[in-house]
């Protein structure tokens, strides 16, 4: 290691999501001369084989990213104080709510002075309206207001998470910065001509808070009156509260509702490209990557009017946004997308809002010039 390179450290709850989201601001801090550090409980062996080649370090964590036990994060906190300590990092990254929560708490004891938090979207915690949820809701605003002061900087996607946090007095104006989302790769993601078949995607986290429900129920609305519409569904279980058995799935959305479920999409590039409408109707996100890199491929996107997903569509232009939980709505706008010729012209625009707005490189830099260089 280059002894005069400064060292950033990226945290995350999930290493694998630091490899689909996070590659190129790895790559822009290695261009300005930093030695990249992830620190994760996990990551695929692949992506781990392609950060160890280009340089970038990995350290494992002790972190259990879904649960709330005080002994299983009283085990986190030493093991990520224990590899901050040992790093000695410039400048900190850290995202994922649980891994922000206890990241900002160990840094009271330690002295990183350059630290970021990246607010990628809040979940079901401060929506859950039952007793349990509104306990839950009590118990990690009063975490957030513990541990964020430790941060210099808070960036948020969009500005509805950006308010509930100012309204709970979870973080003060002079740390709030904004950004659009993660970005995404226009290189990597390129405008791909449309199918003229009516083929609705949708790729997504095996649980009921990404809409897959509604998408289902749609599917069946739609297919009464167009039998020849085709409904594709890519995705992987996931261990929530709010998960759909994946065997439920393959079992028997074929037949009640005509969803083609095709598993986990290790190349979304090529999977976006049969597709020629992209569909999230998602109950509440940060700014969704997928659909982001449906934009950059030129599909039209029917997505919710929920916070995170509403900033990615121009009503009518680029697709159609939708009420949250409504699969009727949602059919009905999947049925004026059988118009190729709208399809066609919506596609268009949702490129040219991916060059404008969610560019990976314009993001990065506006991120890079925050916390480098101001």
């Amino acid at each position: 290691m280059n002894s005069l390179k400064k060292k950033a450290v990226i945290i995350s709850g999930d290493g694998n999501t630091v490899y689909w989201f996070r590659r190129e601001l790895i790559s822009d801090l290695q261009n300005i001369h930093y030695d990249v550090h992830i620190l994760a409980p996990d990551i695929k062996e692949q992506f781990l084989d392609t950060f160890l080649s280009n340089g970038v370090h990995f350290s494992k964590l002790a972190l259990k990213r879904k649960t709330m036990n005080f002994l299983d994060s009283l085990v986190s906190f030493f093991s990520i104080k224990k590899n901050l300590k040992n790093i000695s990092p410039d400048i900190l990254i850290a995202y994922t709510l649980k891994s922000v929560f206890l990241t900002g708490i160990c840094l009271y004891f330690l002295n990183i002075k350059n630290t970021t938090a990246l607010i990628t979207g809040t979940g079901h915690i401060f929506n859950n309206q039952s007793r349990f949820g509104k306990f839950k809701k009590f118990l990690v605003v009063t975490a957030l207001k513990i541990s964020m002061p430790s941060y210099r900087l808070v960036f948020f996607q969009n500005p509805d998470d950006r308010a509930v946090f100012l309204e709970n007095r979870i973080v003060k104006n002079e740390q709030i910065r904004m950004m659009n989302g993660s970005g995404v790769n226009l290189d990597i993601f390129t405008q791909v001509k449309l199918s003229a078949d009516p083929i609705f995607l949708c790729i997504s986290r095996l649980i009921k808070s990404k809409g897959l429900l509604e998408y289902a129920e749609a599917a069946k609305l739609v297919k009464l009156d167009y039998p020849d519409a085709k409904f594709l569904l890519y995705g992987y279980p996931d261990d929530h509260s709010d998960s759909i058995d994946e065997q439920e799935i393959i079992n028997n959305w074929s037949k009640i509702y005509g969803i083609e479920y095709h598993g986990f999409s290790s190349n979304p590039e090529q999977t976006i490209a049969l597709a020629s409408v992209f569909v999230l109707l998602s109950h509440h996100e940060g700014t969704p990557r997928v659909v982001l890199e449906a934009m950059a491929m030129g599909r039209p996107i029917l997505t919710t009017d929920a916070p995170g997903c509403k900033e990615t569509v121009e009503h009518g232009v680029n697709g159609f946004k939708v009420p949250v939980r409504d699969s009727e709505a949602a059919a009905l706008h999947m049925k004026k997308l059988m118009n190729n010729n709208l399809r066609l012209s919506m596609g268009k625009a949702s490129r040219k809002i991916a060059e404008e707005k969610f560019d990976v490189k314009k993001v990065n830099a506006n991120l890079i010039r925050e916390i480098c260089f101001n």
